[in-house]
């Protein structure tokens, strides 16, 4: 019986161990170490899945007492309640049973390669000696400098029905995959690290043409800051009116957020910029210093305008304040950061640069006459153009 500890993820295959060990039955056994396998073999876990099997339910563990922890407040003592369901939780940790002896050492591939799942629960693991003091201080450590569920072991959320839910598979992409932008990365680099510092920073707009990198810079950010307590929470415009109430739920959380809008934009008609200039100022009360708005755009301002909007034709009597309407939401982003098309220059250097990196076997002048050929037909001046034509090409010419 657990007092506080209760939510417990997964907690079919606690059952399935404790109903094994007490039955002895074959079949009983046999369905709790699938379930153990299985389990394993999503997050990619090996050596004693059993115990980590634990670690992972108490990293997950959503409680009034672990919040608390998490957000560094001073607890009263150490709670009786919570230390007893820790208690029971290192007894279930140690637990005897000669059927999980099959699990002591598991492993399913060679080299299972880095998680952020598995490399977070393997240091937790590596943390604990024999005794209970060091179980105990290691998942409090962990609530304090790592955090608690989802949000310690996820880098990226997107909004469903006003409730966050994880992206499981993040783009493992970083700075250097972005080849050139080196003024713009760092502009947007040294705005998150004033950000994630606690130093002061701005929302960010970074527009420009398709395929130029913008996204990208996103995505990197995620690799670049998760350690350090960054997560990205991806938002589209038609769910605006949902991203007050979410941003309520992140204020007291110890991380840093950056709130994503990707290829944003809004038609003359639409409304929902109202409830994104809102949020990006911030009403009576104020946006918390833990969130952070980035957009993507093809275009500085956001919000379509017309001929008539230069007084052309369907003119209004207060045309100048329309005006300064429609350009008002871009001006809220106090960055912006523009990403041009390249040049004839850069883009045959970014193809050359790439070819290196995937070994393409084809000599310079062929491969810039190809990489010429397939931008005509196929695209802009772009960094999405020349990876487009090395995929396009890499089969073929393949070292």
């Amino acid at each position: 019986m657990f007092y506080l500890f209760n939510n417990i993820k997964n907690k079919e295959i606690l059952d399935a161990v404790l109903k094994a060990k007490y039955t002895s039955d074959e079949k009983d056994i046999d369905n709790a170490l699938s379930l153990l396998v299985t389990f394993s073999t999503k997050w990619k876990l090996t050596g004693n899945i059993w115990k980590k099997y634990i670690l992972y339910t108490l990293v997950n563990n959503d409680n009034p007492y672990t919040r608390a922890i998490e957000r560094n407040k001073d607890v009263i003592g150490e709670s009786e309640f919570a230390i007893k369901d820790i208690e029971e939780f290192y007894n279930l940790y140690n637990m005897n049973a000669q059927f999980l002896n099959k699990v002591s050492n598991y492993t399913f591939l060679k080299n299972t390669g880095s998680h952020y799942v598995k490399d977070l629960i393997d240091e937790l693991y590596k943390s604990i000696d024999n005794s209970f003091k060091s179980f105990k201080n290691a998942i409090i450590s962990f609530y304090k400098t790592k955090g608690l569920g989802e949000m310690a072991i996820y880098k990226a959320f997107r909004v469903n029905d006003g409730v966050l839910e994880p992206i499981k598979n993040v783009l493992d992409v970083n700075f250097d995959d972005l080849i050139g932008y080196e003024y713009q990365k760092n502009l947007l680099k040294a705005n998150t690290e004033a950000f994630i510092n606690d130093k002061p920073f701005n929302n960010v707009l970074l527009y420009g043409d398709a395929g130029t990198g913008k996204s990208t810079s996103i995505k990197a950010l995620i690799n670049e800051y998760f350690d350090r307590g960054l997560r990205i929470i991806e938002v589209y415009k038609y769910q605006m009116q949902e991203i007050a109430k979410i941003i309520n739920t992140l204020k007291s959380r110890p991380y840093y957020y950056v709130i994503y809008m990707d290829d944003l934009s809004f038609e003359e008609n639409e409304i929902g910029y109202k409830y994104l200039k809102s949020i990006i100022e911030g009403g009576i009360e104020p946006k918390p210093n833990n969130v952070v708005v980035y957009a993507t755009s093809n275009r500085k301002h956001l919000i379509k305008e017309t001929t008539a909007d230069n007084g052309t034709i369907f003119d209004d009597l207060h045309r100048n304040e329309t005006q300064a309407e429609k350009l008002s939401l871009c001006y809220r982003f106090g960055l912006q950061i523009f990403y041009s098309s390249l040049s004839p220059s850069d883009f045959r250097n970014m193809v050359i640069e790439l070819a290196n990196r995937n070994d393409i076997d084809l000599d310079e002048k062929t491969l810039l006459l190809e990489a010429n050929k397939f931008q005509m037909s196929n695209g802009t001046l772009s960094g999405r153009t020349a990876s487009q034509f090395i995929a396009y090409i890499s089969e073929a010419y393949k070292k």
